[in-house]
């Protein structure tokens, strides 16, 4: 087959194979042209998408880094507003009527700053109580109340002493909680005030009336009075200017913390509504609230387990001049040694009246009056024998509640005096009273607030001067 090709073909043929390169290798290695894919434009949506990525990502961390500091922010301005309470009425407080606060070891402390949130404790050895009392951000027992009152529901105030505040009972087992269930059960929306202060003796009870009332706005002002409360003659309390109770409102927009260092700067006092350690109200000796700090020696008729405790702050030291004195102011003679409660009663029911509340008054016996299984424990507190036994059946004896029944009748003010109600409890549901302690036990309280609560209820539609 060669031989018969024509030779010019063979010599191209040959000259091709010369200048052949080989095989020739095929790579999927794209040329710079080629390198971009189809949607690799810059402008294109798929790579505006890719780039926006890591942006988005940014920013969820910055929103999730604002949001969590927030949340810390808010939650601590919650918790500080509720561990750091602002009183709107600071000049309100139970400090301002509470006797011997100038004096004692931890009241003396509050002066400037009230009782906040404190927690007294009171104690009875031998009659085997030990209570706590709670105290409200106006330094009273019982729950928090505002300024304002509600719209629509009756607001009653409760004044008196001890005996209100609920000596030797729990924070619920007092006169004014009793009756706000007594009120709920029967379906009356009420809001029972307890402003009761241990040791206030009557021109105290005026202070607090006087000053509450009108700051309050109650429709309702029961004022209760004690055995201990009457015969009274200073009656300079009358007489003289009451305290300007202003109200101070903080701004509410500030944050608390801020609020704070303010009252820091400023030397002004900061309140806490936990963490507080009780107060013994009854200091041991030496203290100069506790009368037993002179050294003066126990006397003959006083027990010496309790002329012990009434040392130690276990006991109430002044019930040894109670021992003393009740006696004489159970007996004590009106028409002819004066100390009416009248003047201070005409007033309450004027400042009642000018704030268009209504003024009711109570009355709680001493225990002695009541029973005579109290007269053992009268005597060992250094009472006379023989008083102490007559102290129940001797009509004399019963010579504040007649007078206080002639003063509330002239004046037309209802009087709800317990003495009936608890010489019936006694009979049929057992003791009333702490015997040492000599204030009512929490049965006692809930038997005083059953009757003011009748009184108070047959009262409401009684027309004026009815009998």
């Amino acid at each position: 087959m060669l031989a018969d090709a024509d030779p010019r073909m063979i010599e191209v043929s040959q000259e091709t194979r010369t200048h052949d390169p080989g095989p020739v290798m095929i790579t999927d290695t794209p040329s710079e042209a080629d390198s971009q894919p189809p949607d690799s434009d810059p402008s294109s949506p798929a790579v505006e998408a890719e780039a926006a990525r890591p942006r988005s990502g940014r920013r969820r961390r910055w929103l999730f880094r604002v949001l969590t500091l927030l949340l810390l922010l808010i939650g601590q301005e919650v918790l500080f507003r509720a561990i750091f309470p602002i009183p709107d009425a600071p000049r309100f407080n139970r400090i301002h009527y509470q006797q011997m606060a100038q004096t004692h070891p931890s009241l003396g402390k509050a002066l400037d700053r009230g009782l906040v949130y404190d927690r007294l404790r009171i104690a009875s050895r031998p009659d085997g109580f030990v209570t706590i009392h709670s105290l409200n951000l106006r330094g009273f027992r019982g729950p928090d109340f505002a300024i304002e009152p509600a719209p629509g529901r009756r607001r009653i105030l409760v004044i008196g002493d001890s005996v209100i505040e609920g000596e030797g009972a729990g924070n619920t087992e007092t006169i004014p909680a009793a009756w706000s269930r007594i009120l709920a059960r029967e379906g009356t929306d009420a809001e029972v005030i307890n402003l009761g202060v241990i040791a206030a003796s009557l021109p105290h009870l005026w202070s607090i009336l006087r000053e509450g009332v009108p700051l309050l706005r109650p429709t309702d002002v029961v004022v209760a009075l004690y055995a201990n409360d009457m015969p009274s003659t200073d009656v300079r309390g009358l007489e003289s200017p009451p305290r300007r109770i202003g109200l101070e409102r903080p701004d509410s927009r500030s944050p608390r913390l801020a609020v704070l260092l303010d009252r820091v700067i400023h030397d002004r006092p900061i309140h806490r509504r936990w963490f507080h350690p009780p107060i013994d109200f009854f200091a041991p000796v030496p203290d100069s609230t506790n009368p037993w700090s002179d050294g003066r020696p126990r006397p003959p008729g006083l027990r010496e387990d309790l002329y012990d405790d009434m040392r130690a702050g276990r006991l109430n030291p002044w019930l040894i001049f109670q021992s003393a004195e009740m006696p004489g102011l159970l007996s004590h003679d009106f028409a002819a040694k004066g100390g009416s409660p009248r003047p201070f009663l005409e007033a309450m029911r004027a400042a009642c009246r000018s704030s268009g509340a209504r003024l009711m008054v109570a009355y709680t016996p001493f225990l002695g009056v009541v029973h005579p299984r109290y007269a053992p424990a009268l005597v060992a507190l250094g009472m006379d024998p023989a008083t102490a036994e007559a102290l129940p059946v001797d009509p004399k004896y019963r010579s504040q509640p007649r007078h206080l029944a002639e003063v509330c009748r002239a004046l037309d003010i209802p009087l709800a005096d317990a003495t009936a109600a608890l010489e019936a409890a006694e009979a049929s549901e057992g003791p009333q009273y702490w015997p040492y302690d000599t204030h009512p036990n929490p049965a006692g309280y809930a038997t005083i607030a059953r009757h003011i609560h009748q009184v108070w209820k047959d009262s409401i539609n009684q027309p004026p001067g009815s009998p």
